[in-house]
């Protein structure tokens, strides 16, 4: 966890891989859908995020 992933913004200060509010520290990100149907991709969520300690 010592490189930011290139270009991708992160504004959930809470994620324990953020750092400085804005950059994404995680070895690699999982982006999913928050809906059930394969036709309905409106919203996303980080599979990702970690609850900071």
């Amino acid at each position: 966890m010592d490189k930011s992933l290139s270009k991708i913004r992160c504004d959930v200060e809470s994620c324990r891989f953020n750092r400085d509010a804005k950059h994404c520290f995680a070895d690699s990100i999982k982006v999913s859908c928050t809906c059930a149907s394969p036709d309905c991709c409106d919203e996303t969520q980080c599979g990702t995020f970690e609850t900071r300690e």
